[in-house]
């Protein structure tokens, strides 16, 4: 009788264990609507990830975000969007303005913008770099801006972050 109801109860807790677990590895990538402020400048950026299962070591696939892109979409051309990669434990992207940066003669000159930001602590920096521009009357320069992320929305359609399906066991292929 108490074999049975132990034997019972270790069934129990397996079972809940099992319902509850998560694929090996598993962590959480940012997605949903976000506001992004930077001193006046707010702008709403909705984020879609997308990621790859990694092979790991041949017996189950690891999610881990170092796989994945985060496509960031910004709604408004003040600041830009871009696909964010994961790099030193934060997510950044590049994007080039062809007619960015206005000249004194009423032209208009390229810049590269670069955004990085910490998906935890919800803060980043935007750098806007400017090369020797406007027939040499602007000499090539960086400006920083920090800015926050607040969390508001999720994604107004359900997103399968890992879209990919890895065969099980031995070399994974990927469809």
């Amino acid at each position: 009788m108490r074999i049975t109801r132990a034997l019972a109860t270790a069934v129990a807790f397996a079972a809940v264990a099992l319902g509850v677990a998560s694929p090996a590895g598993a962590e959480q990538v940012m997605q949903g609507v976000y506001t992004y402020t930077q001193g006046d400048t707010v702008v709403e950026w909705t984020i879609y990830p997308s990621c790859v299962p990694t092979v790991g070591d041949l017996r189950e696939e690891l999610r881990l975000p170092v796989a994945c892109r985060l496509h960031v979409a910004s709604s408004s051309a003040a600041v830009l969007g871009g696909d964010a990669r994961p790099t030193g434990g934060r997510w950044m992207y590049s994007t080039t303005l062809k007619d960015g940066f206005p000249c004194p003669d009423g032209s208009m000159a390229p810049i590269m913008e670069s955004y990085e930001f910490d998906d935890v602590a919800m803060t980043g920096t935007r750098s806007v770099m400017v090369n020797d521009v406007c027939g040499g009357e602007v000499a090539a320069h960086i400006s920083t801006y920090p800015f926050t992320l607040a969390f508001k929305e999720p994604l107004p359609i359900p997103v399968q972050q890992y879209p990919l399906y890895c065969e099980p066991g031995g070399l994974k292929r990927c469809f």
